[in-house]
C-alpha cells in the first residue's frame, strides 16, 4: 500500500471516529429535542421518539402556562427566574474569588501562600454534597434558608477557578510588575490596570463553567429551598411528568440559557483554557 493511499486511509477512519463520537454526544438531545414534539400518550406507547412531530407548539405552550403546587405558585417563568439568579450568582462569585484568591497568592508575600493553595485543591476531593449536614446546619443559622444567597454561597467552587487564574498570573512576565511599580501603581491600581485586561478571556471560561455548575444544581436547592416560589428548572422538570411531551419540553428549554453561553463564548473558552499564552 501506498503512502499516499494510507493517509487517505488514516484519514478516512479518523473521520469515522470523529463522526461516530459526535453522533454518540449528541444524539440524546436530539432525541430529546424530537419527543418534546409529540404527544404524551404516544411516548408512553413508543417509547421516546426519533423524529420530528406536530405537537411542538402546544406542547411548548403548555409549558409557558405550567402552574403547580398546593398553590399554584410554581411556574416556569419563576423556575427560569430562579435558575438564572443562581446561576449567575454562582458564576460571577466564583470568577472574581478565584481571581481575587489567584492575586494574593502570587502577587502578595504570604509565607503559607503554598500551602494555602494546595489546601484550596483539596477542596475538589470534598463536593458539596459530602458536607450537606453540616453546610445546612451553617445556612440556617445564618438564616438563608429559603433564599437565592443560601443556594449561591456554598455552591461557589474556588479550587479549579484558583488553580487556573493562579497558572495564568505565574505564565506573566516579571517586567509587568516591575513596570506598575515603576509607574508609582498600588496592589489595586495593578490588578485593575495589568491584571484584568490580561485575565478577561480566562475569567470569560471560568464563567462559563462556574454558569454551567450553578445552572444544573440540583440536590442542595432540594434541600435548601422549602418555599414553591423558589423552585428552579432542574428541580421542576419531576412535576411536568419526566416521560411525557411537555416534560420533554421543558427539558430542551432548560438546556437553552447555557447552550447559548456556551456558544457565545466558545472561542474565549476553547482558547484560554488551551493556551496560557493566548493573552499576548
Amino acid at each position: 500500500m501506498s503512502a499516499t493511499r494510507r493517509a487517505r486511509l488514516q484519514a478516512i477512519v479518523t473521520h469515522l471516529i470523529l463522526i461516530g463520537g459526535v453522533v454518540f454526544l449528541i444524539a440524546p438531545v436530539l432525541v430529546m429535542i424530537a419527543s418534546s414534539t409529540h404527544t404524551t400518550s404516544l411516548l408512553g406507547l413508543q417509547g421516546l421518539q426519533l423524529w420530528p412531530g406536530e405537537q411542538a407548539l402546544a406542547n411548548y405552550t403548555r409549558v409557558l402556562k405550567f402552574q403547580a403546587g398546593f398553590t399554584d405558585q410554581i411556574t416556569a417563568r419563576d423556575m427560569l427566574a430562579n435558575s438564572l439568579i443562581i446561576a449567575l450568582g454562582v458564576a460571577v462569585g466564583t470568577t472574581a474569588l478565584s481571581l481575587l484568591a489567584a492575586y494574593g497568592m502570587v502577587y502578595f508575600r504570604i509565607r503559607l501562600a503554598a500551602f494555602l493553595f494546595w489546601l484550596t485543591l483539596c477542596t475538589l476531593l470534598l463536593p458539596l454534597e459530602s458536607r450537606f449536614i453540616t453546610t445546612f446546619q451553617v445556612t440556617a443559622a445564618l438564616d438563608l434558608i429559603n433564599t437565592h444567597l443560601g443556594m449561591v454561597l456554598p455552591a461557589l467552587s474556588l479550587a479549579l477557578g484558583t488553580l487556573f487564574f493562579r497558572q495564568l498570573f505565574l505564565s506573566f512576565p516579571n517586567e509587568y510588575l516591575e513596570a506598575a511599580k515603576l509607574d508609582g501603581a498600588g496592589p489595586w491600581r495593578f490588578l485593575v490596570d495589568f491584571i484584568l485586561p490580561l485575565s478577561w478571556r480566562r475569567g470569560g471560561a471560568i464563567f462559563v463553567v462556574a454558569f454551567m455548575i450553578g445552572w444544573n444544581q440540583y440536590l442542595w436547592p432540594l434541600m435548601i429551598a422549602t418555599d414553591e416560589t423558589r423552585y428552579t428548572l432542574v428541580r421542576g422538570i419531576r412535576l411536568v411528568g419526566q416521560e411525557s411531551g411537555t416534560g420533554m419540553a421543558l427539558v430542551t428549554l432548560s438546556i437553552l440559557p447555557p447552550l447559548l453561553l456556551v456558544f457565545a463564548f466558545q472561542r474565549w473558552f476553547f482558547r484560554s483554557l488551551a493556551d496560557d499564552k493566548a493573552h499576548f
